[in-house]
């Protein structure tokens, strides 16, 4: 399945044309920006627009391997060098013309990152066991959740290997930085979700919207993807701010955040049932008693907040 990116933000649609450009090169890509904010998809869409897009695509982050594993992960392991060990070819070797997409690179030691520029730098690469040097043409994307020069700077990552790598780089932005995409991209995560689920899906009532518009993503776009994987689980005909966590609604104090967001008093009295009712694990007779009315003005209110 071909990798799909959608936004209509600038800073967005500037990385996904580079992105375009360094595809038909054969040269290393750097992809920055934060955790869940799409940086695997990218490298995705850049091997699918590349040179060989039906060769392999292989995803290795240094981070979920071993440390004692490392080298024989990018390098292979020839048969025999113990006992029950069979061969094994590295992740370059195994990729064949396509692509590698490494992430946590700044993980390996400095020893390891000299071992990986030296593959990068030759072509090859040698088994571990073995005495003879593996042609490998795969192409090397690697992903940071940081800029590489502040790894430099830390000292997490070999000044040599980051010059080596910073052919063409992409930046993607967080989520927040492009809100205007946040509709787009939760209607399709909302209508992929059904339909993996077999549901129908549901209408999406205006204040939903706006809270998913409002809210800050530190998970960025995996965030929103599993906030619409959750919202489709419900199976209902339509979903409301009643079915977003309480987190979406008033993180910090109650007054001073509705005067920062010139809320009208109807929208503070909806934020604070909607608090009370995350509070009392949904449970509506008991969030009822809590605010002092019956159990039918919060059935109105919820309805009413949900429009």
């Amino acid at each position: 399945m071909r990798a799909r990116l959608i936004g209509k933000d600038p800073a967005f649609k500037a990385a996904l044309m580079l992105a375009r450009r360094a595809a038909p090169t054969h040269g290393p890509v750097v992809i920055c920006g934060p955790t869940g904010c799409g940086k695997s998809l990218l490298a995705r869409f850049i091997h699918e627009h590349g040179a060989s897009p039906s060769a392999p695509f292989k995803e290795w982050s240094a981070a979920s391997v071993p440390s004692t594993l490392l080298e024989s992960e990018l390098l292979g392991v020839e048969r025999g060098v113990a006992t029950g060990v069979s061969e094994r070819p590295g992740i370059f070797e195994a990729a064949g013309r396509g692509t590698v997409c490494l992430s946590g690179l700044e993980e390996l030691s400095f020893s390891q990152q000299a071992i990986l520029l030296r593959l990068l730098e030759t072509g090859t690469a040698e088994r571990i066991g073995g005495h003879r040097s593996v042609r490998v043409h795969a192409r090397l994307i690697a992903t940071f959740q940081e800029p590489p020069e502040t790894l430099v700077s830390s000292s997490k990552l070999r000044q040599d290997l980051f010059y080596r790598l910073d052919l063409f780089r992409v930046e993607l932005p967080p989520l927040h930085e492009r809100r205007e995409d946040i509709p787009d991209l939760f209607g399709h995560f909302l209508k992929a979700a059904c339909a993996r689920q077999k549901r129908p899906v549901p209408a999406v009532s205006p204040k939903l919207e706006q809270a998913l518009a409002a809210h800050d993503w530190p998970g960025n776009v995996r965030e929103l993807e599993q906030r619409a994987e959750a919202l489709a689980s419900l199976g209902k005909e339509a979903v409301g701010i009643e079915d977003l966590p309480s987190s979406f609604w008033l993180p910090g104090e109650p007054v001073a955040e509705a005067l920062r967001h010139r809320m009208t008093l109807d929208e503070l009295k909806d934020r604070y049932t909607m608090e009370v009712l995350a509070r009392v694990g949904g449970r509506k007779s008991e969030a009822a008693r809590w605010l002092g009315i019956s159990r039918k003005s919060l059935w109105e209110r919820l309805k009413r907040g949900s429009r």
